[in-house]
């Protein structure tokens, strides 16, 4: 049977203050599936880790690319199954959208394998249903972007209602993970139940500018937005030396700097090239002064999403 190979792209979930709403996808970071057709079921044959994901399981139930792929079959009422090989280009809790991106390849390469009758669009709802089962919630803030590209925003998750809203051609993004592990499940547990209602309106206010922002490609609108007063303070507790790297990026010219997701992921931005390599040095040394190891990257937005690659 002939292979089909799919790429799909990590994503910053959030993008500041529209938590579980908002959401961006990057370049230079993916995963990448193989797949093909099999008589029935889902298979998943091999797995190559992304750094020190050595323990990511084969079972296509406990897998988000099995499940996505399954849940993708069912969609379409096939009666064929699939095998799967998964290579990671995006670390497990990274804040980088890694469970989603596994999803979103595999939906599509399924999709790709049995006559593409469903858009990018109908993927992302078996998508998140993989999603749902390692982040202990039914959101779109990663699948979308990871598989429509560029910057998407959720109305809904029921029923699902997204829609993507744009790219902005300027943005240069630094992102900076430390060597720690902060799993979705987790960071979740420790957000607040209440929170005060003028800072509600403030992330609000910020979310509506980001997502104009991103509708009129307008680079300066987004940085006076990437504001977060809700989420941030709370999990800026489990990333190590936090407020030192945001005030050393922005002293080294950031237009701002927040948490990717769920962390530890933080990125900063900026819209020259020259500058973004000194942000990206502030910021890593910051990280080395607090003992802490780091993965770096200097990219952009990737306004295609996942697409099938040679």
């Amino acid at each position: 049977m002939e292979w089909v190979k799919v790429f799909a792209p990590a994503t910053i979930g959030n993008i500041g203050p529209g938590f579980d709403v908002l959401g961006l996808a990057v370049q230079k970071l993916g995963d990448v599936i193989e797949a093909r057709k099999i008589q029935s079921g889902v298979k998943i044959s091999s797995i190559v880790p992304a750094g020190s994901d050595v323990n990511l399981s084969t079972d296509p139930e406990k897998n988000t690319a099995g499940i996505a792929a399954r849940e993708t079959l069912k969609i379409l009422e096939v009666r064929g199954g699939v095998e799967l090989r998964l290579e990671k280009g995006i670390p497990l809790g990274s804040g980088l959208g890694s469970s989603a991106a596994s999803a979103a390849a595999a939906a599509l390469a399924v999709n790709c394998l049995y006559g593409n009758e469903l858009t990018k669009e109908e993927l992302i709802l078996p998508s998140t249903r993989a999603e749902e089962v390692v982040s202990g919630g039914f959101f779109a803030d990663n699948t979308a972007p990871a598989l429509l590209g560029g910057a998407t925003l959720t109305r809904s998750c029921l029923p699902l209602d997204v829609t993507r809203i744009g790219s902005i051609k300027r943005l240069k993004i630094i992102l900076v993970t430390p060597d720690t592990v902060i799993l979705t499940k987790e960071a979740r547990k420790i957000l607040p139940d209440k929170i005060p209602m003028k800072d509600f309106v403030f992330n609000m206010a910020n979310t509506s500018l980001i997502t104009a922002a991103f509708a009129k490609d307008d680079y300066a609108l987004f940085a006076r937005s990437l504001n977060d007063v809700v989420i941030e303070p709370v999990r800026a507790k489990l990333i190590k030396g936090f407020d030192q790297v945001k005030e050393n990026a922005l002293k080294a010219g950031a237009d701002g700097m927040t948490i990717s997701g769920s962390g530890p992921t933080v990125f900063a931005i900026t819209d020259r090239l020259s500058k973004a390599r000194l942000i990206e040095d502030a910021m890593v040394r910051t990280f080395r002064q607090f003992g802490t190891k780091t993965f770096h990257l200097i990219t952009a937005v990737d306004p295609e999403g996942a697409r099938v690659i040679n």
